[in-house]
């Protein structure tokens, strides 16, 4: 054999090898292993399993099999899942395996003791969030020497002379920064010690860069005042404000986020199908998107029946979760627009307020008595705080890290509530 055809045939062996393995390598990926005991391929799925902190173990049909952030081949079937991690709440899910697809086990678990940490400490009044959860503008009265002289918890510091002293409209930025986040309130507006703080109204902008200020007078031919900050600048109402508008002025730019805010709902609206449109629009309410906007929650207003699918494409990987398509009048459900699923969350009987969390797979409930999160499809359903808090003022921080919560935890009546986070990492 001369050094030609050596050649050629080094080639034609490289050639083979090559696309040898790129086929096993294919059918392996597919998820196909060998049965050595029947002697053929064997069709198996894949598990992803990822958990929020990392380092999780993860138990299959309550047998430690490996750690979080790994992937296990497994025959189709059906498996009781469980991700868990010492001093977080346990995540766990019946989820079917189907042959060459990869199924999600994205586990977000939660401390089961999370810090309380303060961020006021003097006591405010009239707390307003922003649209995007960012921001916090708050009212700061004038209060007797006694109340600001009242104790406070071993782990509250105590209120410095500055924050004392500033009455008025305080700003905190709830966004993460890149050397910490202190979320250190600020001064917005200064306002004189009897400034009437019960009877202002605040309206953010839908940006949430500017906020609208009514404030009542006391003479009939001055009867409101409306102030327009900007927050990017320092107001002072202690002297005659510069920056007013009149009441057309004001109702002119209330209008005009009005229809900025349903101009923009009408956006979200469309994007869905046209069908579940008219449903969601005639048949149900308080209809909100999810943050990333691929979600939808909302509350029948009547029993109706989902059509059995509304997307002709079939999803590969999509949730294995049960569904429920036949609603009843006054339950909350979430629809996945991504992989046209619907899902129940929560009865009205559990009389619980409900919201978005920043991850969009969960969702909030709040009662008198505690705090709970749930998964949008209905299941992990866990208890974040248990404790005294204002009810209507409870907030994830953007991060999705912290809770934003309202009280007093002296339970003295006389004393105005503070702002505290809950730590969830």
């Amino acid at each position: 054999m001369n050094r030609a055809h050596k050649r050629n045939l080094i080639t034609f062996a490289s050639l083979v090898i090559i696309l040898s393995a790129t086929f096993i390598i294919g059918i392996f990926i597919r998820g196909y292993r060998p049965d050595f005991s029947n002697k053929k391929l064997r069709a198996t799925g894949l598990l992803s399993a990822t958990s929020t902190p990392r380092g999780a173990q993860v138990w299959i049909n309550n047998k430690l099999k490996t750690a979080t952030d790994q992937s296990l081949s497994l025959s189709p079937g059906q498996y009781q899942i469980k991700i868990k991690k010492p001093g977080f709440s346990i995540w766990q899910k019946e989820i079917t395996i189907e042959k060459e697809v990869v199924a999600n086990a994205n586990a977000y678990l939660f401390p089961v003791a999370p810090d309380l940490k303060a961020l006021t400490f003097t006591g405010l009044v009239n707390p307003h969030l922003s649209p995007d959860g960012t921001k916090l503008i708050y009212f700061l009265p004038y209060k007797p020497t006694s109340q600001s002289l009242s104790p406070t918890p071993q782990s509250t510091p105590s209120p410095t002379p500055k924050q004392r002293e500033k009455i008025g409209f305080w700003l905190i930025d709830l966004s993460e920064k890149q050397l910490g986040h202190s979320f250190q309130p600020r001064i917005l507006v200064e306002t004189k010690k009897d400034f009437d703080f019960q009877k202002t109204t605040l309206q953010w902008s839908p940006d949430s860069k500017k906020i609208l200020i009514n404030i009542p007078q006391n003479t009939q031919a001055d009867n409101e005042k409306y102030f327009l900050i900007d927050l990017n600048q320092s107001y002072d109402f202690t002297t005659p404000p510069f920056l007013s508008k009149s009441y057309s002025e004001a109702e002119k730019i209330l209008n005009e986020w009005q229809q900025e805010e349903k101009t923009a709902k009408n956006q979200l609206m469309n994007r869905l199908v046209t069908q579940l449109k008219e449903i969601l629009l005639n048949q149900c309410q308080n209809i909100t998107f999810s943050p990333d906007e691929k979600k939808v929650l909302y509350q029948a207003k009547e029993d109706i029946s989902l059509p059995e699918k509304f997307l002709d494409e079939k999803i590969i990987g999509a949730s294995t979760q049960k569904e429920n398509r036949s609603l009843k009048k006054d339950y909350w459900y979430v629809y996945d627009r991504k992989e046209d699923k619907n899902f129940l969350v929560l009865s009205p009987e559990e009389n619980s307020q409900i919201s978005w969390f920043p991850t969009s797979r969960h969702l909030l409930l709040v009662n008198q008595k505690k705090i709970d999160i749930i998964e949008y499809d209905g299941h992990n359903c866990t208890t974040l705080y248990s404790g005294p808090f204002e009810e209507e003022f409870v907030f994830p921080f953007p991060s999705g890290k912290q809770l934003l919560i309202l009280t007093s935890l002296n339970n003295n009546q006389e004393q105005l509530p503070n702002l505290y986070s809950v730590s969830l990492k």
